[in-house]
């Protein structure tokens, strides 16, 4: 199960305001800048600098927003084999194999899986921007600990295989 979280119209949505918000920094670093180095008399070089920061920022909003540099997807991908999740854009994705979680446990703000070898990992629902996309991520991952046999919240529940031979 590949559960995105954000949908098209929020990224478009997102990508709208960094463009916009790039927009008004290039430009008012740019006329900082200008100022700072050229009109003024004695030039200002630490403004100059501050001002060449913003226009900085301000092109890599751009190139965000237009995807010359692409945002990575925020998701959580739940198989059969593995969970994966990204959080937020710039997060780092992390992977678990289901053979390696011994245990989970589920609250209303944190998923926490206990790793074999005395590890544990964790995923903040309270990340997740949609209430109902951080209910259908901890619906999916407690039925996916159900069918692979992992103790969820201290309880483990002994799900019968396929009936296989009848």
């Amino acid at each position: 199960m590949y559960i995105s979280l954000y949908t098209a119209r929020q990224l478009r949505r997102i990508k709208d305001r960094l463009l916009w918000l790039g927009l008004f920094m290039a430009n008012g670093g740019g006329s900082a800048l200008l100022y700072n180095l050229i009109l003024r008399e004695d030039a200002r070089w630490l403004w100059g600098m501050a001002a060449f920061i913003i226009v900085l920022v301000g092109l890599y909003l751009l190139a965000l927003s237009t995807d010359k540099i692409p945002l990575k997807n925020a998701f959580v991908d739940i198989t059969p084999d593995k969970i994966s999740y990204r959080l937020n854009f710039y997060g780092k994705a992390y992977t678990l194999d289901w053979s390696g979680i011994a245990a989970m446990h589920f609250s209303d703000h944190c998923v926490l899986f206990d790793i074999r070898g005395g590890h544990q990992r964790s995923l903040l629902l309270s990340d997740i921007e949609s209430h109902n996309k951080a209910s259908q991520v901890a619906l999916g991952l407690q039925l996916a600990a159900l069918e692979h046999n992992i103790t969820v919240n201290g309880v483990r529940f002994n799900v019968p295989g396929p009936a296989t031979g009848l």
